[in-house]
């Protein structure tokens, strides 16, 4: 498994008070890694658990975007009508979490029949809502506060993630450093309130069986804002996953739950947000690695020009019409063009009026 296996097993047997019979890693990983763990507790109790661990050496250690902020929010919703695994234990330094596991699989694309597939983000769309509708002044959240102002909030996690690009990325492209700043300097007059917003929300973030959503998964990206960014992110997520005529479909659920519109124009302004975040994450990632870090980066050079490619297009549709754009579309077409892997499955966005 991995040097920590020993650290993670006494982890789980001193939180259970019992012991590990299996501990294997789910998917493929990098720093982060999700471990799915079977254990007695000291009844002989059998326990389906999972553990979240850090090694301390990723692309984003040392920011806020940690798994300690992650057990902020899975400590805050406890006992909330919002659909997330329970919070075990969290490991000293913060590096770890236990929880339990929730039955359900991750791959949302692949359901058949279509039908079946819009019945489970129908059933999403409900999920969101319930996070959605709770009032956040009520919730235990410490570093997470709202700025009672709606374009600060419209903002917040954008500004975080710049932060981010300008502490790890020694040289950003121009897309995303021209995006940025037109984003930071156009963001919403409004927002329908200030939400929990899950911040990675849609496809592969989520568990569903028999129909239904069974948990909303990876939090670390959580934070206060409009909760129409993470309707933003759920349209990108299924964009570039799949089944995204479905989750577009069941985005009326959503409002009707809620009671906030699905304003086009804010939409927009968070689908090109989204774009920008993704692009430094994968940024921060591809320097991290140059840099000596151990981590699998082939998700992230594929991901990188196909977010280049679109970014320019969600401007536009957020109300951008600055001359730089045209540079910026023949670089995302050239990087689409020097990859032809991406060029075969990659594809525009899909116009928002068309939701």
């Amino acid at each position: 498994m991995s040097d920590s296996e020993p650290e993670l097993r006494a982890f789980v047997e001193l939180a259970i008070g019992g012991r590990v019979t299996d501990l294997r890693r789910a998917g493929v990983g990098s720093s982060r890694v999700t471990l799915l763990v079977d254990a007695e507790d000291e009844r002989g109790k059998r326990r389906a658990l999972v553990v979240r661990h850090d090694s301390g050496d990723g692309p984003l250690s040392g920011t806020d975007i940690d798994l300690a902020h992650e057990a902020v929010v899975y400590r805050a919703l406890a006992g909330q009508q919002v659909r997330i695994p329970a919070l075990v234990a969290e490991a000293a330094d913060g590096r770890s979490l236990l929880m339990e596991r929730v039955q359900g699989s991750e791959d949302f694309a692949g359901i058949e029949p279509a039908e079946q597939r819009g019945e489970v983000a129908r059933d999403f769309a409900v999920a969101l809502a319930e996070l959605h509708a709770l009032d956040p002044a009520e919730l235990q959240l410490p570093g997470m506060s709202s700025a009672g102002e709606a374009t600060q909030d419209a903002l917040r996690d954008l500004t975080r993630w710049r932060a981010i690009q300008r502490q790890r990325v020694k040289e950003p492209s121009d897309g995303t450093r021209l995006a940025g700043d037109w984003l930071e300097g156009h963001p919403p007059d409004a927002v329908g309130r200030t939400a929990l917003c899950h911040g990675d929300a849609g496809a592969g973030n989520f568990l569903h069986q028999d129909g239904r959503v069974t948990a909303l998964l990876d939090w670390e990206f959580a934070h206060l804002g409009d909760p129409l960014d993470d309707i933003a992110w759920v349209l990108v997520r299924s964009h570039l996953l799949g089944g995204e005529p479905e989750m577009r479909a069941a985005l009326p659920v959503w409002s009707e739950r809620t009671g906030l519109p699905l304003d086009p124009g804010r939409i927009a302004y968070y689908r090109a947000a989204v774009l920008l975040r993704m692009a430094i994450s994968c940024q921060v990632a591809l320097g991290h690695a140059s840099a000596g870090g151990s981590m699998d980066t082939t998700t992230y050079r594929l991901l990188l020009p196909y977010l280049e490619f679109l970014l320019p297009q969600a401007l536009r549709e957020a109300g951008c019409a600055e001359p730089w754009l045209t540079e910026l579309d023949r670089a995302g077409r050239e990087g689409l063009d020097a990859v032809p892997v991406l060029k075969a499955i990659a594809r525009p966005l899909t116009p928002l009026e068309t939701a």
